[in-house]
């Protein structure tokens, strides 16, 4: 039998979040990504607002994986999968 690891979405986030990168882009609206982890990306007129809205994103990601189906992306860092 096969180890069935186990993962909070909250932690998941929370991890995805700290690896965050974020920068102004040429009209000064900050961008948010998470390296290497497609479709966890956002932005904002602040750096509250962009994570606040990459945080909305993530967890939306991960809603429509799970319900599809499709894996969950891997975090590079932490190595948190779901």
């Amino acid at each position: 039998m096969s180890k069935v690891k186990i993962l909070s979405i909250s932690r998941y986030v929370q991890s995805a979040l700290k690896l965050a990168h974020y920068a102004p882009d040429e009209n000064s609206v900050i961008v948010a990504t998470v390296p290497d982890a497609s479709g966890f990306f956002s932005q904002g007129d602040t750096f509250e607002e962009a994570r606040e809205n990459l945080r909305d994103a993530i967890e939306g990601n991960i809603a429509l994986a799970l319900q599809l189906g499709f894996p969950i992306p891997a975090l590079k860092q932490c190595g948190d999968r779901l």
